[in-house]
């Protein structure tokens, strides 16, 4: 048996339109976001066998044929985008197409083989009765192309539909190819046109047991996450797609004999299937949402002993151990500790010094901490301990000199001749000398009246020496 065999090739593009950089899903109420590509791909054959016979057409008629139908294909569906996820927390997760990352396609051929039947009475000869294949037709390529653009991820059903023109196939003449008779001819003639409609929707994106599904009417969903430098997703798609696919057939026969013409236009016979509708899974695609991690260096900041009214600074380290950007937001912190930085960026793998300050209001100890808030998704507010003493600052005299806490007056001569100081141990709260020893003196007045006491001694010793001279003398 001898094949006839003709192709149709059915294609058509959609591709999914622009959209705005992945980061546009973080939103004002989010402290941060990060996007990371997913893409998917489907191809399948037809999900059903279509063989199609035509039987004798026209039934009854002295010419018939037969056209046995065989209806071949496949479909590919591919899409690109992009799983952005926002926080704090929970991580909000939420999926973004990208510009021209969308395309579906069919192609369909179409292989038959046909037959043709002769009962003809002729008076000379006698009748003739023939049946056989028809040979093989000339290779024709149907193509039906058309684009369309359609809403991102295609939520709502997106379709295209193209029609070849008309074509003639071909022209068998029968009397050379089948049968010769003397006085007799005629011949097989095709002509066909191929056309398809196919469509997609998505249904939904599944995380597993990591979050609620997305859909058409829920855009963005809240997902678990651990802490760390990134999280890593695996979205799966689910969509539907239905194509209807046909060819409609446009046979004919002729015969001549002794100078007469049968024309025989055969009915149209139209070959399709469809619509079929088909849920299809796409396979999981891996998203690695890089997220910062900022960690402060050291924990605790110890600024010793600060005069009042005066200011300490220490450095204080953030570094970005993550895989996404990160940002200082704010840095404040209790009573007397303060710090002068302001929001900068914080790359990935990268460190920003600040300056923490204590300025202390009033003497003694005092812990505080300071808080520094980044866009760190599982630890945005990261705590530095503070501590320092504040100390009185030493009295000044109007001088401008300072008179040290602990004074030596230097040796006074009471009248006994026993050297007597005014820097010595505790006299039991008398507030006198006590020969031989020596007493601290409470503060600097104390030390500024023991000077007094020290000049007038020395000079009440010198007038009564005088005074003494001048008796003695003649």
């Amino acid at each position: 048996m001898r094949a006839l065999v003709f192709s149709a090739l059915f294609l058509s593009s959609v591709m999914l339109p622009a959209a705005a950089s992945a980061q546009t899903g973080c939103g004002g109420d989010y402290l941060g976001c990060t996007s990371a590509p997913i893409r998917y791909q489907h191809r399948e054959g037809l999900p059903v066998e279509f063989n199609f016979d035509t039987g004798w057409v026209p039934s009854g008629s002295p010419v018939q044929v037969r056209i046995e139908t065989v209806l071949a294909g496949n479909t590919q569906v591919s899409l690109e985008g992009s799983l952005v996820g926002a926080w704090p927390e929970p991580m909000s997760l939420s999926v973004e197409p990208t510009e021209g990352g969308g395309r579906i396609s069919v192609d369909y051929g179409i292989v038959f083989r046909a037959r043709a039947r002769l009962a003809l009475d002729v008076g000379v000869g006698g009748p003739i009765r023939w049946e056989g294949n028809l040979p093989y037709l000339p290779m024709i390529d149907f193509r039906a192309m058309s684009a369309n653009a359609f809403e991102p991820w295609a939520w709502s059903r997106a379709s295209t539909q193209g029609r070849t023109m008309r074509q003639h196939i071909a022209d068998v003449p029968i009397t050379d190819a089948i049968v010769r008779i003397p006085g007799i001819s005629g011949g097989f003639s095709l002509d066909a046109m191929g056309e398809v409609e196919a469509g997609y929707r998505s249904t939904r994106f599944t995380f597993g047991g990591q979050a609620d599904p997305i859909t058409q009417g829920m855009r963005r969903v809240q997902a678990v996450f651990m802490a760390g430098s990134f999280v890593e997703y695996q979205p799966a798609l689910e969509g539907v797609l239905d194509y209807t696919v046909g060819v409609r057939l446009y046979p004919g026969l002729y015969v001549s004999l002794a100078g007469r013409r049968w024309t025989i236009g055969l009915p149209e016979i139209p070959v399709g299937v469809g619509p079929l509708p088909r849920t299809i899974r796409f396979d999981p695609a891996v998203a690695r949402l890089g997220l910062p991690d900022v960690v402060a260096e050291p924990a605790m900041v110890d600024f010793g002993e600060v005069t009042l009214g005066r200011a300490a600074e220490r450095d204080v380290t953030l570094r970005n151990v993550g895989e996404g950007d990160g940002r200082l937001l704010t840095i404040a912190g209790d009573g007397p500790f303060s710090s002068p930085a302001s929001s900068r960026p914080l790359p990935v793998r990268s460190r920003s010094v600040v300056v923490v300050t204590f300025t202390p209001v009033r003497p003694g100890p005092v812990e505080g901490t300071m808080v520094v808030t980044t866009n760190d998704p599982d630890n945005p507010r990261v705590r530095v301990a503070v501590r320092g003493v504040g100390v009185e600052p030493p009295e000044v005299l109007d001088a401008g000199s300072v008179v040290p806490a602990e004074v030596d007056a230097g040796e006074v001569a009471d009248d006994g001749g026993v050297p007597l100081t005014l820097t010595g141990v505790d006299d039991g709260g008398c507030g006198c000398s006590v020969p031989g020893q020596t007493r601290k003196a409470p503060g600097g007045m104390a030390a500024l009246l023991g000077f007094g006491v020290w000049g007038a001694a020395r000079r009440s010793r010198r007038g009564a020496s005088k005074r003494r001279k001048t008796e003695e003398s003649p």
